[in-house]
């Protein structure tokens, strides 16, 4: 479960951001005279809201992509603004995935997952921004200059200039092949990836995407069927991946079946297995020896998101405990504080309601 650091996912991720915030300020200076301090202001807000609607029409390519094929969508995401169907935006500081933004979509069924739905998902995005981006700056060429001379103008194509360049640029860096230091390849990396390597057996494919939809914060009682039936036959395969029996777990501490729950954390003798029996100690057992026992040595992802929060809750009860009441209302109220700030993720914070008072 070791992992790059953080800081180098999301330290590339500022420094793109930081590149293009200074090319906009060098645009609004260079394009806008001293004296016109209304038309620099709104050359700045247009440029930025360019950029910002590139990014939207990128993602919003993945989403139409994805309904054409016959996926759901669970996750829209641009420029940290998160939208979950049937739950409040949020804004997120978590920029582990994709700063720019992401498509959360998966199959409804066995029978919607395969390549060709796939490599559409994949190349959604970067063909929307093929098609607008090249297109909207061939229209700014052909309009007059004397445009720019008044402030609206400015601001408006500053917005145009900005949104086609931007489009533009997604498309190239998306069509691509390249991986980031996570190794987590772009759109054109994941296209490839279908096409040439070896699917995965189809008797594990449905767990995992269901580890995929958790690691997104998309709570087990909402998986379809066929993701569940797959982890019930993965989970007890010991040449499987390790991923099920952790997946069985937290599908039964979903549906707050104890039974089930400690019937899963028998089966993996892997980590994750450790980290799941840790838990059943802390909290079903209330024995902080042998969830420190679980737990110790244990190497945890922090690319992950899934992983470090489950470590944390275990930490937290072995503090409580232990009798140290404000470590472990410092931890919860941490934890608290970090699902604020990320996708919606009912199945945590229902977990916290249930254990962390």
């Amino acid at each position: 479960m070791r992992g790059d650091s953080p800081f180098q996912t999301k330290a590339a991720g500022w420094i793109l951001a930081g590149v293009g915030l200074i090319a906009v300020i060098v645009i609004t200076a260079v394009t806008s005279s001293s004296d016109n301090a209304l038309g620099a202001g709104l050359l700045f807000a247009g440029l930025l809201a360019g950029g910002f609607l590139a990014v939207l029409v990128h993602e919003l390519g993945h989403a139409l992509a994805a309904w054409l094929v016959g996926w759901r969508v669970w996750i829209i995401s641009v420029t940290g603004i998160v939208v979950r169907l049937g739950h409040a935006p949020r804004f997120s500081t978590k920029y582990t995935r994709d700063v720019g933004g992401y498509v959360l979509g998966s199959p409804p069924d066995a029978a919607h997952d395969n390549r060709w739905r796939s490599i559409a998902f994949s190349a959604g995005g970067p063909l929307a921004s093929l098609l607008t981006g090249p297109i909207f700056i061939y229209w700014l060429a052909t309009l007059p200059r004397d445009g720019w001379e008044t402030p609206t103008g400015a601001g408006l194509l500053g917005a145009v200039l900005a949104f086609g360049v931007a489009s533009s640029s997604s498309a190239l860096l998306t069509l691509w092949p390249m991986r980031s230091r996570g190794g987590r390849p772009n759109d054109m990396g994941m296209i490839l990836d279908t096409l040439f390597l070896r699917p995965p057996a189809a008797e594990i494919e449905g767990h995992a995407w269901a580890w995929t939809l958790f690691g997104h914060g998309v709570e087990p009682s909402a998986w379809p069927a066929w993701m569940h039936e797959s982890i019930t036959r993965a989970a007890p395969n010991p040449w499987s991946s390790p991923s099920a029996p952790l997946l069985a777990f937290m599908s039964a501490l979903d549906r707050g079946d104890e039974a089930a729950a400690r019937a899963a954390s028998k089966l993996s003798a892997h980590e994750f297995g450790k980290l799941i029996r840790a838990f059943v100690a802390a909290y079903f057992d209330g024995d902080a020896q042998a969830a420190s026992q679980e737990i110790s040595g244990i190497l945890i992802d922090p690319n992950d998101d899934s992983l470090p929060l489950l470590h944390r809750f275990i930490k937290a009860r072995i503090a409580a405990l232990n009798g140290d009441r404000d470590g472990a209302a410092h931890a919860y109220a941490a934890i608290a504080s970090d699902l604020r700030v990320d996708a919606p993720k009912p199945f945590w914070e229902a977990l916290l309601a249930r254990y962390g008072a």
